[in-house]
């Protein structure tokens, strides 16, 4: 056991210092004074929790019923029997702090850094590992302690430092993406919601306030992506989300998703929310799907990842969201795992659990 939990205390460690080293990771730093840091911090929270993947009832198909398999799935007739899960890890953000991964079991196959937005992200690669009728559960126990964060934000700060922000940045998080389409519609929402607004800040106050006040909250919504939402107004808070970010985006403020849980007693389910790049201010959280949610984030949250449409290492080549939680060595958002399995049958299930606060 000491063991296992030294080589994930070493993973950690390298993934930490290719976070550190990223150029997206410098980037989200700059042009922050400690004075500014520090700006909005209230209500410290320490927590601690587990998150807990359960894999029950494990049948290993072959032969004509693997082939068969493979072949519904769109998947070569002759590929092995696989199981391949990743997992954000948890890190400090913004109003995230003092984050400690106390354990890990099983320890990840391996743990590396997401270049484009800075996320460390465990893997497991349980191919092969496992028999019919095996049971796994891997464990993640963690520490940290959150904050409510709303800073007081100066409006001619952001618009005297509007083109200061790093072109990288700025390109980089205005781009459209899967889920985050930039059609002519979306971009003629935008223009009409922030018509006659000049300065970034209020700019981004009045598409938060659109999407607010015209979104209807619908769950399972029918179809996901910006696009889908501008045409129906409903939709959970992914689709709160991705339609800000676009509209956002479209008008020519950096935002992207942050994904997570709602995690207080009683309230441990998913959510997303949003956040924009704001100069001298950095990232500043916005959650659509609250009349308080702009500029503001409650200290009653787990951040597990931020960005979209996240790169993957060791994804297989057929893997695609026809078959798999992962397309193009890609995973449209982050919390608690994505799964990619051929040739196995089984039961996987997942636990959030609050065990000190």
């Amino acid at each position: 056991m000491k063991a296992s939990y030294s080589k994930y205390l070493l993973l950690s460690l390298i993934s930490f210092i290719f976070y550190a080293c990223s150029s997206t990771g410098i980037l989200e730093k700059a042009n922050l004074p400690a004075a500014t840091v520090e700006n909005g911090f209230s209500k410290p929270r320490y927590v601690e929790g587990e998150l807990l993947v359960h894999i029950k009832n494990i049948k290993i198909l072959s032969g004509d019923s693997l082939k068969k398999w493979n072949m519904e799935h769109n998947i070569p007739a002759s590929q092995a029997p696989t199981l391949m899960l990743w997992s954000s890890d948890i890190a400090d953000h913004t109003n995230q702090r003092d984050v400690k991964n106390l354990s890990c079991s099983p320890p990840p196959t391996d743990l590396f850094s997401d270049a484009e937005n800075g996320n460390r992200i465990c893997f497991w690669d349980l191919t092969g590992k496992l028999k019919n009728g095996d049971s796994l559960t891997i464990e993640r126990t963690f520490s940290y302690t959150a904050y409510d964060y709303k800073p007081v934000i100066d409006k001619k700060i952001v618009s005297d430092n509007w083109n200061k922000i790093p072109p990288a940045l700025k390109s980089f998080y205005t781009k459209p993406e899967y889920l985050l389409e930039q059609t002519p519609e979306i971009k003629e929402a935008s223009q009409k919601i922030i018509n006659g607004i000049t300065n970034p800040l209020y700019k981004a106050e009045a598409i938060f306030k659109w999407v607010n006040d015209t979104m209807k909250y619908v769950y399972p919504p029918e179809k996901r992506g910006a696009e889908a939402a501008l045409k129906t107004c409903t939709g959970d808070c992914g689709q709160y989300s991705e339609l800000f970010i676009a509209l956002a985006r479209a008008a020519g403020i950096p935002a992207r998703q942050q994904s997570g849980f709602e995690f207080s007693p009683g309230n441990i389910g998913y959510h997303v929310w949003s956040e924009i790049y704001l100069p001298v201010y950095g990232w500043v959280p916005v959650d659509a799907t609250k009349k308080d949610g702009f500029c503001h984030l409650d200290n009653e949250r787990l951040i597990a990842s931020v960005g979209m449409n996240i790169p993957i290492r060791y994804a297989p080549k057929w893997a695609d969201y026809n078959n798999s939680e992962v397309n193009d060595s890609r995973i449209d958002f982050m919390q608690l795992v994505s799964v990619v399995i051929s040739g196995v049958k089984a039961d996987i299930t997942t636990d959030r659990i609050i065990l000190k606060r």
